[in-house]
This record gives C-alpha cells, structure tokens and sequence, in this order.
C-alpha cells in the first residue's frame, strides 16, 4: 500500500515504465501527470487513474479512448464543450465515445481521470476533419500531440 500526497511528496508526480515517455511529453507541454495503475501497469486489461494537472488554457481537442472513462474535477475548472465542470463534477464516457474541446478554466484545472484499461491510456481515438475517426498511438508524439497545446 502507498499514500501520497499532492502538495507534500515529490513522488506524487511519477509514471511507472510503460507510461514513462507520455509522462516525459506531457511535462514538455507543462502538464504535471501521475499514473496509477490499479494492477499490473505493464497487463492492457489493468485499469488505470490518472492525475492531470493543466495550466489555464490548455487545451486538448475532441478525442476518445478505446475503453470507457471516467473523470472528475478536483481543482479549479474544466471547460468541455458547452459545460464548465466545477470541483466534484464528473465526466463519463464509454468506449469510442467521442468527447471535448476540454479547456482548463482561468486558475487551470487538476482532474482525475480513470481508465478502464492501460490500453485506454496510451491510444486515442481522434475525429478527422471529414468526420471518420483514427486510432492514434500516444507514443508517436508528432501525431498524438498535434490536438494538445496552451491557449495563446
């Protein structure tokens, strides 16, 4: 059993291996994001929590996951399509369910989100321009990150 604390304890912010890489890229976006694999992280199946912490204004475009989603907002606010979430909102979706423009609101916003899968973490489902919808591989960073970016 572990405990960690947001505010106090470094290691709060932490990927294990498998998610290492997207921790790393998030974090050049000015992102903070920790993974919390509920089981085996390296197992597709193992649900995952995720802590993203964004800076007022980032955005990340309409998207889903290949497995259902579920998040809630802890700190400050999350603009998602025509909603803003406040503190204890949640958001749910199902598998291929597509959803956002989230943008983190004016004093940024930390959500925790949990996948049902670790496969959910690492691919996304993006809509194209001509409505058809692509499965993006989170690793290959030139493509994935094109929707992710801080509002000007």
């Amino acid at each position: 059993m572990a405990d960690y604390s947001m505010d106090r304890d470094p290691e709060y912010w932490q990927a294990p291996a498998r998610f290492r890489a997207l921790f790393e890229k998030m974090h050049s976006l000015g992102v903070r994001v920790s993974y919390f694999p509920l089981g085996d992280a390296d197992d597709d199946n193992t649900p995952v929590a995720v802590v993203v912490e964004m800076k007022p204004g980032f955005v990340i475009m309409r998207h889903a996951h290949p497995c259902a989603r579920f998040e809630t907002i802890v700190r400050g606010s999350l603009e998602a399509g025509d909603t803003v979430l406040q503190v204890g909102d949640v958001m749910v979706s199902a598998a291929g369910e597509l959803y956002g423009p989230k943008t983190a609101g004016k004093d940024g916003c930390t959500t925790i989100e949990v996948f049902g899968t670790a496969a959910g973490v690492t691919q996304r489902i993006e809509e194209r321009a001509d409505g058809s919808v692509e499965t993006v591989d989170l690793q290959q960073f030139d493509v994935a990150f094109k929707h992710l970016s801080p509002r000007a």
